[in-house]
């Protein structure tokens, strides 16, 4: 039998956007999957749209009030079945043989796979948003870290998880998880645009701008993540560099100069 793929949908506020979503993963050439939608306490018709959509791969898991995109996504990961899983932001969407071509690699090419990623096609750049890679192989978590420098949209293993979680005080630092998980993972990387990411929007992570007071406290709860501050410091000295310098900078801007230090 071939594998469960569990797809989980984080939303808040998404009525507009999560039918395009959510039609785009139930019409995969890949079948057994299994969608894990969380509402993250959405104030607006979300809920309603949902009703309307009748597939029953689908489970919804409602917030009751808004905790934010990190900590819908960690009640995705907590409540994943499948042996594999993905991730699609309720604004985006993925080509139909999307999964299938992505399975197809552990499945019929190399068993060992364990993480693969293929090339996520930005609507506002209109071109591929990670520049970095070229062509299809093995990528070493080094070489993500070196350099990538844009996204890739991928599947999973679930075992590679573990009790590894996205921390909640770090909205838009996903690295600070993935690099755990590349560590452990033998990836592969597909050169193909299977993921639409939709970036003309103006409510992405990305791009909101934060006062200095929350940079602050960014930059101090970075600190907690010394496995990805070490990799980054071991495989992209200037990256590192950058980190430590905005730390600085934003902590004694505010006061905190112990921190700083």
């Amino acid at each position: 039998m071939k594998p469960l793929v569990s797809v989980i949908v984080t939303a808040y506020n998404r009525a507009g956007t999560i039918r395009r979503t959510l039609e785009s993963i139930l019409m995969q050439t890949y079948y057994n999957i299994e969608v894990i939608v969380v509402d993250d306490g959405s104030t607006d018709n979300t809920n309603e749209v949902l009703a309307q959509i009748k597939d029953q791969r689908i489970r919804i898991i409602k917030h009751p009030v808004n905790k934010g995109v990190t900590a819908a996504k960690n009640t995705g990961l907590n409540n994943i079945k499948g042996e594999w899983f993905v991730s699609v932001d309720s604004d985006d969407e993925i080509i139909p043989e999307a999964i299938e071509t992505l399975l197809n690699i552990p499945l019929t090419v190399d068993c060992t796979v364990t993480a693969i990623d293929s090339g996520a096609f930005d609507t506002e750049a209109n071109s591929l948003s990670e520049q970095g890679l070229k062509s299809d192989g093995y990528v070493s978590d080094a070489t993500i870290i070196k350099n990538c420098n844009g996204d890739v949209w991928g599947m999973t293993k679930t075992c590679l998880i573990g009790t590894d979680r996205l921390n909640e005080d770090l909205p838009g630092w996903e690295d600070t998880l993935w690099y755990k998980v590349n560590a452990r993972a033998n990836r592969y990387y597909i050169h193909k645009k299977l993921h639409i990411y939709h970036t003309e929007g103006d409510d992405r992570i990305s791009k909101k701008k934060f006062p200095l007071h929350i940079n602050a406290k960014t930059y101090k709860a970075v600190l907690s993540e010394q496995f990805f501050l070490d990799q980054i410091r071991l495989h992209n000295s200037s990256r590192y560099i950058k980190h430590c310098i905005k730390g600085t900078l934003y902590l004694t801007a505010t006061g905190d100069k112990i921190t700083a230090r």
